[in-house]
């Protein structure tokens, strides 16, 4: 099988040679790369031009939309020029494992029915230091249509686009993407969930990619409420519409159902938590660490018990001072962690980290704060 890796890229000259070294590395021999450069204005075209005689270049002015529909358009005029029977998709910012290729070149040589592949990928920082967290945290679901449907959810689900693999004929078949008004949804988001109603998904666990976390990432405003309410808003309203289109039926999200289904709650322990706390009438503070998603899925997890917390701490500043099912989300700094505090850290794949900083403080692991999940 001939494979194509489609980079798409926008001002991202700096990472440009580890991502283009990260597919010329490849144990697979058989590959094409095709570049779509957006108009770049920083080092990226004097990058690229170290490689023309490896790679294909296209370079337009910029396409002068959103950054979503930028993207989708960079992915889809580099699709054209392309080859491939197994179509690989890169942000310009990440790079590859030096097997990924031929592993997933693999499982579609063992299985013809699978069309679209997915796999989680390790974090790294700005400049390309490993983390020890992999992303993005979703459920290994069988049938992912039927599993949407009957659960109504959506999320942790898919993973970001340098870990997802085609073959041509699906990915034909959903390019071009429809351009609109929903700046939130891109080119990831929208072929997979298109995939769920025109192909066959396999997940695999093993990550085969590493995302570059920088500050630039579109990825980290989400992190912002406002931005996250718009998201959930876009993520159902672009699902509705190409299900309608396809025959499909409608789904509605509700948060307490959409907590009650996340990754996290099933795993935390109800007995842990009401033994950490203690007898009602004890005297200290309770609070959970992290708003997102992993943190409100705990407190509403709790919603039967008599505990009463203070509120979220959280290190992100686009939650901080927000209101968050009722609770004030604080930076650590702004609220005195004293030998009374009891904290739930909810984020899964930081504890680590988070418990760190909290014993740098002072703070005893299992006194002070503990994991709200089954050990």
């Amino acid at each position: 099988m001939h494979a194509s890796v489609l980079i798409n890229n926008y001002n991202y000259g700096r990472f440009l040679d580890d991502c283009i070294e990260s597919v010329l590395q490849q144990t697979y021999p058989n590959i094409e790369i095709v570049v779509y450069d957006d108009g770049s204005t920083d080092e990226s075209l004097t990058v690229l031009n170290k490689y023309k005689d490896q790679i294909t270049i296209i370079s337009k002015p910029n396409y002068g939309k959103t950054p979503n529909i930028n993207q989708m358009n960079a992915v889809y005029q580099a699709f054209l020029k392309s080859s491939g029977d197994i179509i690989f998709l890169l942000d310009s910012d990440d790079i590859f494992h030096h097997e990924k290729i031929e592993k997933a070149i693999k499982i579609f040589e063992g299985d013809p029915n699978v069309d679209t592949l997915q796999h989680p990928l390790i974090e790294m920082n700005g400049v390309g230091q490993l983390a020890d967290r992999i992303i993005p945290v979703f459920k290994k679901v069988d049938d992912y249509k039927e599993y949407i449907f009957s659960s109504q959810n959506l999320f942790h689900l898919f993973v970001p686009t340098s870990g997802l693999v085609f073959k041509r004929e699906i990915l034909g078949e959903l390019l071009p993407l429809e351009e609109d008004d929903l700046s939130t949804m891109y080119v990831d988001t929208r072929l997979m969930l298109l995939s769920v109603l025109k192909g066959c998904i396999q997940t695999i666990e093993e990550p085969l990619s590493y995302y570059r976390i920088h500050g630039s990432n579109n990825s980290s405003k989400i992190g912002d409420v406002k931005v996250h309410q718009q998201y959930t808003e876009e993520l159902y309203k672009y699902f509705n519409k190409v299900s309608t289109e396809n025959g499909g039926g409608q789904i509605v999200f509700n948060n307490f159902r959409f907590l009650e289904s996340t990754f996290f709650y099933p795993l935390i322990n109800i007995i842990k938590i009401n033994a950490f706390f203690g007898s009602e009438e004890t005297e200290h503070e309770r609070w959970i660490w992290g708003a997102g998603e992993a943190g409100q899925t705990v407190l509403h997890s709790l919603k039967h018990e008599k505990h009463l917390f203070k509120g979220f701490i959280d290190m992100d500043p686009q939650k901080q001072q927000a209101i968050v099912m009722d609770k004030k989300v604080n930076h650590p700094e702004d609220i005195l962690l004293l030998k009374n505090t009891k904290i739930l850290v909810s984020p899964y794949h930081a504890y680590k980290e988070i418990s760190g900083y909290l014993r740098s403080i002072g703070l005893v692991e299992g006194l002070n704060f503990i994991s709200p999940y089954r050990d």
